[in-house]
């Protein structure tokens, strides 16, 4: 998703609503839990390479490089 993507999102909604992330991905679950909440404590911009970790899970290589792209983050916090 796009900053742009995601900005449209956000306008659609009652700006005084609090946010949270929602995931209900199997490999983030502990046993037990149906679904996970993170609470955004940040945004970020950065630069980092997209890579895969020997396990095929999705990694960011933080650091200006020449395969580096800008990114923007969230900070998430699952203490809220």
């Amino acid at each position: 998703m796009k900053v742009k993507e995601l900005q449209e999102q956000l306008e659609a909604l009652d700006p005084e609503l609090d946010v949270l992330c929602y995931t209900e991905d199997k490999r983030l679950l502990t046993e037990g839990r149906g679904f996970l909440l993170l609470a955004i404590e940040g945004t970020e911009r950065t630069e980092a390479e997209h890579t895969r970790l020997d396990d095929g899970t999705p990694y960011l290589k933080l650091g200006v490089s020449p395969a580096a792209t800008p990114l923007a983050l969230l900070q998430v916090t699952s203490d809220f």
